[in-house]
């Protein structure tokens, strides 16, 4: 696991996500998680369209019956 702000965006592969569910505005390092913020790991301003190879969901907040 990376230290914090320990990535620069070319070390973490960061680029356009493929799809909405790999989103960095859907991963657990993103804060706050909307259309722009910051990475735990990754340095500089983030898009949350974007993604890269740290990407790790969020736990879904929805309870299992």
């Amino acid at each position: 696991m990376p230290s914090v702000w320990g990535l620069s965006k070319e070390q973490a592969n960061y680029r356009d996500a493929p799809t909405p569910a790999v989103q960095c505005k859907v991963c657990k390092f993103m804060f706050p998680p909307f259309a722009i913020g910051s990475c735990r790991f990754v340095r500089g301003v983030i898009e949350g369209s974007k993604t890269c190879d740290e990407f790790t969901p969020r736990k879904s907040e929805a309870r299992q019956p």
